[in-house]
C-alpha cells in the first residue's frame, strides 16, 4: 500500500493566508450588496414620476427643442452649472417616455459606482480589503442623504461629482506623470462645470502647486515645466467657469454677516452632526459637540495630510486624503455662508450629506494610515460604530412626506417647500 506524502509545511500557511484575504472581502462585499439593495429598494418604493421644484429649471433646455451638448454643459439654472448632469437625461428620457423616476435611479447608480471606486482606491492605497472597510459602504450608501434622491433629484448636484471625484483620486495614483496630468486635468475641467464639483478647481490648483514644489526641490523626476504647465491649465480651467457666469444665491435672504462670525463654523459643525445622528434632529449641546469634534478632526486631518504631502510625494494616501478633506472644508464653508441666514436648523438638511461623503472617506483613510500606538483596530471599531446609527436608520416619514408632497407640486418661500396643487407636473401624465 503506497504511503501518501504529507503536505509541505508551507501549504497550511498559504491556505490560511488565502482565507484571511477572502473572508474580509466577502464581508465587505455582503455589506455593500445588502446596503445597495436597500438603497435601491427605497428608491423604487418612493420615487415619483413627477418633475419637482428645481427640476423644471434644470431641464428647461429640453423644453425648447433638442439642445446640443455644448448648451447642456454650460447651462446655469442656479448658482452652479449643470456640466454633464443632463447628458444622461438626453439619452434616457426619450426612450423612457420622460419618466421622472429615471433621475433618482441614475443618482443612486452614480453613488453606488462611486462606492465601488472608493473600495478600489482603498485597495490601491492600503492593500487588500479588511473588515473595517465596511465603513465605505456605510459612508456612501447612508440614507441620511435621502433628499438628493427625492427632493428635485439632480445628478449634477452630488451623484456625478461623487463619481468623478473618485475617478480623480484614482487618477492621482497613475505612475506615468503625463498620463496622470492628462486624466486629472480632464476630470478637473468636467468637475468644475458639474454642480459642486466646482470646488475641485481650487483643489487642483493646490495639487499642481504641490507638483511644482516637488519638482523644484527634486523630490520627483518630473520636469518643472510639465508641473507648471499643468498649473496654468488648471488655472485656465477654473477661470473659464466665470465667463458669462451670473451669481445667483439659492435663497433670497442671502447676506454676508459680520455681526456673528461664529455662526459659520457652528453651521458647519451641525452639517457634520447631521451625517452621524439619525433623525429627528434636535439642536442640542450634544449634537453640537459631536459636530464640532468632527470638524476639528477634519481640520487636523487636512493639516497633517498637507504637511506630509509637502515633505514627500510618497505615500500617495496623504495627497489623496488632503484632496478629500479640502473638498469637505470648502463645501461646508460655502454652504454655511450661503444658508446661515435661514437659521441653524437648516444645517440638518439631508441634501448636504451626499457631499460630506468625501471628507468622511478622507477621515477613514487617515485612520488607516496611522498605527495609533498599536490601537488602530480600536480606533477603526469606534469609527464604524459612530457611522452605524445614521447609516442604518431609514427616515421613512421624511421620505414619504417628500414623495407624497412631490405629487402635489411645490412653491418655494425662502428655501422652504410649501406644497400646492399640481400645475405643470400634470402635463407629464
Amino acid at each position: 500500500m503506497p504511503i501518501q506524502a504529507s503536505p509541505p509545511a508551507s501549504e497550511p500557511r498559504n491556505t490560511n493566508k488565502r482565507r484571511s484575504r477572502i473572508s474580509p472581502t466577502l464581508v465587505v462585499a455582503l455589506a455593500a450588496v445588502a446596503m445597495g439593495a436597500r438603497f435601491f429598494w427605497v428608491i423604487h418604493k418612493n420615487a415619483v414620476n413627477v418633475f419637482f421644484m428645481d427640476q423644471w429649471d434644470n431641464l428647461s433646455p429640453f423644453f425648447t427643442g433638442q439642445p446640443n451638448f455644448t448648451r447642456l454643459f454650460f447651462w446655469q439654472p442656479g448658482i452652479q452649472r449643470i456640466g454633464i448632469g443632463l447628458f444622461a437625461d438626453k439619452f434616457l428620457y426619450p426612450p423612457m417616455h420622460w419618466n421622472a423616476r429615471i433621475d433618482p435611479f441614475f443618482i443612486g447608480a452614480c453613488i453606488f459606482a462611486a462606492m465601488l471606486l472608493a473600495l478600489l482606491l482603498k485597495r490601491k492605497l492600503f492593500g487588500p480589503l479588511s473588515y473595517s472597510d465596511i465603513a465605505i459602504p456605510l459612508i456612501f450608501l447612508t440614507l441620511a442623504q435621502w433628499e438628493v434622491l427625492f427632493n428635485a433629484p439632480d445628478p449634477s448636484y452630488s451623484g456625478l461629482p461623487l463619481l468623478l471625484m473618485m475617478l480623480y483620486c484614482l487618477a492621482l495614483l497613475q505612475q506615468n506623470r503625463l498620463r496622470r496630468y492628462a486624466f486629472v486635468l480632464a476630470l478637473n475641467f468636467i468637475l468644475i462645470y458639474t454642480g459642486y464639483g466646482l470646488f475641485m478647481g481650487p483643489i487642483t490648483l493646490g495639487v499642481f502647486l504641490t507638483e511644482c514644489y516637488w519638482s523644484w526641490h527634486r523630490l520627483t523626476a518630473t520636469p518643472f515645466v510639465y508641473a507648471s504647465a499643468g498649473l496654468l491649465i488648471a488655472a485656465a480651467s477654473l477661470a473659464s467657469f466665470f465667463i458669462h457666469y451670473e451669481f445667483r444665491p439659492g435663497v433670497s435672504c442671502f447676506e454676508l454677516s459680520y455681526r456673528n462670525l461664529l455662526l459659520y463654523p457652528h453651521f458647519m459643525a451641525l452639517m457634520f452632526s447631521a451625517f452621524l445622528v439619525p433623525r429627528p434632529f434636535l439642536l442640542s449641546s450634544g449634537v453640537a459637540v459631536l459636530g464640532v469634534a468632527t470638524l476639528v478632526v477634519l481640520i487636523a486631518v487636512f493639516c497633517s495630510n498637507v504637511l506630509h504631502s509637502l515633505r514627500s510625494p510618497c505615500p500617495a494616501s496623504y495627497l489623496t486624503g488632503a484632496v478629500l478633506a479640502t473638498f469637505g472644508l470648502l463645501y461646508t464653508i460655502s454652504t454655511s455662508v450661503g444658508r446661515v441666514c435661514l437659521g441653524l436648523n437648516f444645517a440638518f438638511s439631508s441634501r448636504y450629506s451626499s457631499l460630506l461623503i468625501p471628507p468622511f472617506l478622507g477621515i477613514y483613510f487617515y485612520l488607516l494610515s496611522r498605527s495609533w500606538h498599536g490601537k488602530r483596530a480600536l480606533m477603526l471599531i469606534f469609527w464604524i460604530l459612530l457611522l452605524l446609527p445614521a447609516a442604518l436608520f431609514e427616515p421613512s416619514d421624511d421620505i414619504r412626506w417628500f414623495a407624497e408632497g412631490s405629487a402635489t407640486g411645490p412653491s418655494v418661500t425662502c428655501g422652504v417647500a410649501v406644497f400646492t396643487p399640481v400645475t405643470r407636473a400634470q402635463t407629464l401624465y
